[in-house]
Order: C-alpha cells, then structure tokens, then sequence
C-alpha cells in the first residue's frame, strides 16, 4: 500500500519540497554574492536559508548538483528575462539589438552571482563546466535564430550567421564578466550603447560576408 503525502494548509509535500529547493536556491545566490563560489557549502547555504542541513539533500544529492541546479535555475531566469524584452520590441534591427543587450546587462548587473556563475570566467566548478557549454551553444543558437530573423535573405544553413553568433556570445560574455567584475570601467548606459554599436557592427559585417 503506497502512504500517501499529508497536506497541510493545502499545500501537498510536493509543493512544500519545490518551494524548499527554490528556497535554497535562491539562498545559494545569496552566499555566492556575499562570499563568492568558494564559501558555498551544504551548510552555508542552509543556514542562508533557515532550514537544517537535511533539507538540502532533501532536494539535491550533494553539493555538485545544487551548484548546477543554481547554474541552470539562472540560465533559465537570464533566458526568459531576453526573451520577453526582444519579443517586446518591433521589427527594427536595433530596437531588438538593443533590447537583447539590455537585458542581459540588467540581469548580469541586478544579480551578480548569477552573473558570475554563468560567464565565460566563471570555470573554476567542475561540476557546472559541460552545463555551461551546453548553454553556449544554446546562446548561440539564440543569437543565430535573432541574426537569421534581421537577415532575412539569407539561406537556414549559412555558415557566416553561425560564425557570427559564437563570435558575438564569447565577445559579449568576455566583456559582460569583465563589466560585472568591474575590470572594465564602464557606466550602465555606455556599456549597453557601445556594445550594441558593436553588435550592429557584426550584423553589419554578415551582411559583406
């Protein structure tokens, strides 16, 4: 006979362990941005999220997979947050283009630990190196699906729209972590105007290729 999960206040256990783990998640953030990656512990974060320890392997088997839960609960969020912002836009090659560049930028600068763990310098956690991988190259298959919609004549296949797409993401990324590192002395504004004059550029640029 299979015990069934109580409910409390309406709530199941399921729903109670998913609100949990996002709980801890979101307190792994915070102790990322207090005392970088290398202060991240089962504990830490626990304590961060005022629940015991056993909560956490409640939701992950170490310590490995909350850092890539982390890293993949920011993809998601970064992701969504360019989305909505180019899908608000029209047509016009530099309303998207700047649209993209915003967001981004905004959402490295409002939460910088998740900006760090996902840049391109951020590679000292083995667990989360293929994942961010893989994600580059969902970037540049975003950036790519972005450049075909800008380049309408030119063909599914192109090899210049994928050449461009991972030159923008490792550019942007590069400078992105530089920025948020505050090793590149930009202001808000002017980082987002010159790198969306560069992103044009390289449009610009696929369009002799």
């Amino acid at each position: 006979m299979v015990k069934q999960a109580r409910t409390y206040g309406g709530v199941s256990a399921d729903q109670r362990r998913a609100t949990r783990r996002e709980q801890l998640l979101e307190a792994a953030f915070e102790v990322m941005a207090l005392d970088g990656l290398g202060g991240l512990t089962i504990r830490t974060v626990a304590k961060q999220a005022g629940l015991s320890t056993r909560f956490v392997y409640e939701s992950f088997t170490d310590l490995d997979d909350l850092v890539v839960a982390a890293f993949e609960l920011a993809f998601r969020q970064m992701a969504a947050t360019v989305d909505t912002a180019v899908a608000a836009t029209g047509p016009d090659r530099r309303d998207k283009v700047s649209a993209l560049v915003e967001a981004l930028a905004d959402f490295f600068l409002n939460a910088p630990a998740k900006g760090k763990l996902l840049s391109t310098k951020a590679y000292g956690h083995p667990a989360v190196a293929a994942r961010r991988l893989a994600r580059s190259e969902d970037v540049s298959r975003t950036y790519g699906a972005l450049l075909h919609g800008l380049l309408a004549d030119r063909t599914p296949d192109d090899p210049a729209i994928d050449l461009a797409a991972r030159f923008l993401v490792g550019g942007f990324g590069e400078t992105t972590t530089a920025w948020i590192q505050q090793s590149l002395p930009y202001p808000r504004d002017k980082f987002i105007h010159d790198n969306v004059e560069l992103f044009l550029a390289t449009i610009a640029a696929v369009e002799r290729l």
